[in-house]
């Protein structure tokens, strides 16, 4: 008897510690994360974050008119005569916005002190101004479009090298990949209107030159390669406001916190509040109720820091390298899939490892391409290979491919050319960017030619007439006499 009562008041006392028992916030991350952002030496009159902010606040919104029209189009002739008005109008309205923009871009950095909202927490920090600086990047390169087809290339190219400099500013690390990604995002925007400048303006060697030189001193200047010192931090303040602190590090996820993480099989009441917390997991069946079997804050922190060690090969290998070594990034995702915690709050680095590759691919093609197109108007006939274009200095160095262990792929296509990576399945599809091959999808990543719009109409209107061509051939079948 007095062994069953010694049990049951055991049992009480943990179920009491078990729902008393709360995570203990001692780290402010947000003064972290500020302290580690700022730059070195940072002086106020080096920062753009005044004149970005002018230029958020002079910016005038794209027309409602135009806001409807496909965003496929990507030349001032793609408009009909009442679009063109309404953008050209639109851009001059902005001379201000753009004014502010390119002082701004032209300052060392662009740094801003990150609040947070109550208990200073890293999720409730405020980056609105990553969408306002998308929108004025693409009012500017709409605006170097423009200005290229009527023959102001100068202005043109000057606007889109800001653009550039605006997206480096933006990845200056060590910054959160979120931010990273955008100043990507930004790079890849400026690169794309450029080539379709280079695509349908009128060209000459003089500004090709021009503009090929000054992109090339920004890319060799450019230092910047992933950086997740800032989800580190991001990851740890998620980790003290979750995890139950018992001072041995042994703690599991805070049991109120379990309806943010998805995985649990338990349905209880509190409160006479049910949360019903199930969901289809497939990690080890011991991490189906986190709070109860997951894993302790020190394992999972141990984890954290086994996931950083595992990103550091991204920082300086290519996919192609990453590809060659087998499974790794798979590696990185079994981690975070089999703990509810990682797989909420890890940075899975997939998506921005390719994007960074794609915008460093890009934009040496774009430099390669802007070669190309200087060679054929001084010689009157494309180059032969890459190699010719650097032996005759019209090219640094021959652009290499992060999806193979060669350069990108240059073929001469009677007329014209092509200019392409073999892309992340690693294999040559000749510039292919849609291949079906057993049931899966295979595409290379075509820098050149780029693709207009009246060529996405015809092959448009060339699928639907073969749709009703084939329509009615099933009727006219389906109507024959047996």
């Amino acid at each position: 008897m007095i062994v069953s009562i010694v049990i049951v008041a055991i049992l009480v006392v943990k179920a009491v510690l078990f729902f008393t028992a709360k995570p203990k916030v001692i780290v402010n991350y947000v003064a972290e994360y500020n302290r580690i952002t700022r730059p070195v030496n940072y002086d106020p009159n080096d920062n753009a974050a005044t004149y970005y902010q002018k230029a958020f606040d002079a910016f005038v919104e794209l027309p409602k008119e135009l806001q409807e029209v496909p965003y496929i189009i990507g030349w001032v002739t793609d408009f009909n005569n009442t679009e063109r008005t309404l953008l050209e109008k639109w851009l001059v309205s902005n001379t201000l916005a753009f004014y502010y923009f390119k002082i701004a871009a032209n300052k060392p950095y662009y740094w801003l002190e990150r609040h947070a909202g109550k208990d200073n927490n890293m999720m409730s920090m405020n980056l609105h101004e990553s969408f306002l600086l998308r929108q004025l990047i693409y009012a500017l390169t709409w605006d170097a479009k423009l200005a290229a087809s009527k023959g102001r290339l100068e202005t043109a190219f000057e606007n889109i090298i800001d653009c550039y400099k605006a997206g480096r500013q933006k990845c200056l690390t060590p910054s959160l990949l979120t931010e990273q990604k955008v100043g990507l995002e930004i790079k890849l925007d400026a690169a794309y209107g450029t080539m379709v400048i280079l695509d349908r303006a009128q060209l000459d060697s003089t500004s090709l030159k021009s503009f090929n030189d000054a992109l090339q001193t920004e890319f060799n200047n450019d230092t910047y390669v992933l950086d997740f010192a800032a989800d580190k931090l991001f990851c740890y303040d998620v980790l003290q406001r979750t995890f139950v602190d018992n001072s041995k590090g042994t703690g599991r996820l805070y049991w109120k916190e379990a309806e943010r993480f998805p995985g649990s099989t338990l349905t209880f009441g509190c409160y006479g509040r049910w949360y019903n917390l199930w969901y289809e997991w497939d990690g080890p069946w011991y991490n189906a109720c986190p709070f109860l079997y997951g894993p302790t804050k020190k394992e999972t922190i141990a984890q954290i820091e086994q996931l950083l060690k595992l990103f550091e090969p991204l920082k300086t290998q290519t996919p192609w390298q990453i590809h060659k070594q087998g499974y790794y990034l798979e590696k990185i995702e079994e981690i975070c899939n089999n703990n509810f915690f990682l797989r909420m709050v890890a940075p899975s680095p997939r998506r921005e490892f390719s994007l960074y590759h794609l915008v460093k691919a890009k934009t040496e093609a774009l430099i390669a391409i802007a070669a190309i197109l200087r060679f054929k108007e001084d010689n009157h006939q494309f180059p032969v290979s890459l190699d010719e274009l650097v032996s005759n200095g019209y090219l640094e160095s021959v652009p290499m491919d992060p999806y193979s262990d060669g350069p990108l792929v240059y073929k001469l296509t009677g007329d014209n050319f092509k200019l392409y990576s073999v892309g992340e399945d690693f294999v040559d599809d000749d510039g292919a960017t849609n291949v079906r091959t057993d049931g899966a999808t295979r595409r290379d990543i075509l820098f050149w030619p780029i693709r207009r719009l009246d060529d996405i109409r015809k092959k448009s209107e060339k699928q639907k007439a073969e749709r009703e061509a084939k329509a009615r051939k099933e009727i006219e079948e389906a109507n024959q006499p047996e």
